[in-house]
């Protein structure tokens, strides 16, 4: 069993350090995929201690799990709803990203006969080429919403590709393009609370991004890919686990599945408790480092499912039950940006493998 440590005064942090970054902007955290494995509950009710003023999940059940768990702040499903989802949407007073006419009609039906005028935010695809508005459909799109008489065009919203990349143009372009649909959301006389088009990276790349909200993700979590010099996000998840065996291995033998590992000499070897049903990335095998007693002791074999051997010949006096920092703490080994570049991935994927097992056991400080 993996022990997962999330340190809220970290999160907390992070989200005065985008305050710092866009004061003019109202902050919309994004907590989806159970918080990036870090908890999406736990992480919404500090948020709103921070003074969010709405909470970003995914699909429509994190949406109902926030009100299952007696958390009323606005909530904006991102991840937009289908038409037969509209009642729930409305059931459990959460906002949706619309980007189909049908859903904005479906929530215009409802919303009439519940007497209601339903908030949602349109977004609009300026070269994402995932959800949204096509530039082609965005005009009308507008049109017929705005005419709807149970719908309420809260916000307004696209989503930058490439914002961590400031040597490409495609962030300029997006803009461009949102600005032009921007210019069509005025003349239809419409007027949202809400303009987002910011991730993390954009908080910190692109200024003329901010507009009256910021949608961060991963910068929450610590690990913005785009650089900061004026300000710096601290990690919030730590992982550890447990030697559960040490023993000497002569030289020549073989280290777990399929023997990719062969001592080249007499070895201690230790085995982990935790493998990739745990989220350690099988990429990691003879290539990832674990701290034993403040030293690296280096991936042997081939990660398994559920253990993970290590070379100790630098910890000789390490003994079952002895911790193994897995990821976190001071070495730069264990960083998530570190596993994702020998893994060939993003830090978001490590977190959203390693915080969301049933055998990992969070905890908060």
């Amino acid at each position: 069993m993996l022990n997962v440590r999330i340190d809220l005064a970290a999160f907390r942090h992070n989200i005065e350090t985008i305050k710092s970054l866009a004061p003019d902007a109202a902050i919309l955290p994004v907590i989806k995929a159970d918080g990036y494995g870090h908890g999406m509950i736990p992480l919404a009710r500090e948020a709103l201690g921070c003074g969010v003023p709405m909470l970003g999940v995914g699909a429509l059940e994190e949406g109902r799990t926030l009100r299952r768990e007696k958390i009323a702040a606005p909530a904006l499903l991102l991840d937009g709803i289908l038409p037969n989802e509209a009642a729930d949407a409305v059931k459990y007073r959460l906002t949706p990203v619309v980007f189909s006419v049908d859903v904005a009609k479906e929530l215009n039906r409802v919303g009439k006969k519940e007497g209601k005028k339903i908030a949602v935010h349109l977004k609009f695809d300026t070269g994402m080429g995932r959800l949204g508005f096509t530039l082609r459909q965005a005009v009308d799109a507008i049109l017929q919403i705005g005419k709807m008489r149970n719908v309420h065009v809260e916000g307004v919203m696209t989503h930058l590709a490439s914002a961590g990349d400031i040597q490409s143009p495609q962030t300029d372009n997006q803009l461009r393009r949102f600005e032009g649909v921007l210019e069509a959301v005025k003349k239809a006389g419409l007027r949202p609370n809400y303009i987002h088009a910011a991730n993390s990276d954009a908080i910190i790349n692109y200024k003329q991004a901010h507009y009256g909200m910021v949608r961060p993700g991963i910068a929450l979590y610590g690990f913005p890919s785009a650089e900061v010099k004026e300000a710096a996000f601290k990690p919030v998840m730590s992982v550890t686990s447990r030697l559960i065996s040490v023993k000497d291995i002569p030289q020549g033998e073989g280290i777990g599945y399929n023997a990719t590992y062969v001592t080249p000499r007499n070895k201690k070897v230790g085995v982990v408790l935790g493998g990739y049903a745990d989220g350690i990335n099988r990429l990691l095998s003879n290539r990832g480092v674990f701290i034993v007693r403040g030293r690296p002791v280096p991936i042997i074999g081939n990660v398994c499912m559920d253990m993970v051997m290590v070379d100790l010949s630098r910890v000789p006096s390490a003994a079952p039950g002895d911790e193994v920092v897995i990821l976190g703490g001071d070495a730069p080994e264990t960083t998530a940006e570190h596993w994702a570049e020998l893994a060939g991935t993003i830090p978001y994927e490590i977190f959203c493998r390693l915080g969301v097992g049933p055998r990992a056991q969070r905890s908060y400080t």
